[in-house]
């Protein structure tokens, strides 16, 4: 027996299923889980999850674009706690449709994405992402980790900050 092959539209429609029923399964567990313990104090994570297309043929079919950067690892070297360095991620969009970045965020406080586009970027041309590192009470080595999502194929890029931060007595 032949697989049925799944078209664009049933593939968006069984991952808005399974999306939902993720989420609400996820909302009961957290509603039961705050009425047995109510007193304990609530953290909330960020996940991104990467979706891509199953179906081959429809992702050759359509102009995708693409997000490719200069540089995905950034070395502030060694550093004064309580210097600030700002940093930029040049990228280009090497596809073939416009870019858009949907979001932009850090793993940490200490880290900002200061300026990022917020307008398509079309295909062939680039823009940057400015980012800064507050070292302000991160004595040690540093890896702050830059998460870009956007409408490419591979939907969130990761870009890494690291910096060797010196407190007064090293």
């Amino acid at each position: 027996m032949m697989p049925k092959k799944v078209t664009g539209l049933e593939a968006s429609n069984i991952f808005a299923i399974a999306t939902g029923l993720i989420l609400g399964l996820m909302t009961v567990s957290s509603m039961n889980s705050c009425q047995l313990e109510r007193d304990k104090a609530v953290t909330t994570s960020v996940v991104h999850i990467n979706a891509t297309a199953q179906n081959q043929d429809l992702q050759k079919n359509r102009p995708m674009p693409a997000i490719t950067f200069q540089d995905t690892l950034i070395n502030l070297g060694i550093m004064a706690e309580g210097n600030v360095k700002e940093v930029t991620f040049p990228f280009l969009n090497t596809g073939k449709a416009p870019l858009v970045l949907a979001d932009v965020s850090t793993s940490c406080g200490c880290t900002i994405a200061n300026d990022w586009p917020k307008k398509a970027i079309a295909p062939g041309k680039g823009s940057e992402i400015s980012v800064r590192f507050n070292s302000q009470g991160r004595t040690g080595e540093n890896r702050k980790e830059i998460f870009v999502v956007s409408n490419a194929a591979l939907s969130t890029v990761t870009l890494v900050l690291t910096a060797d931060v010196i407190g007064p007595n090293r």
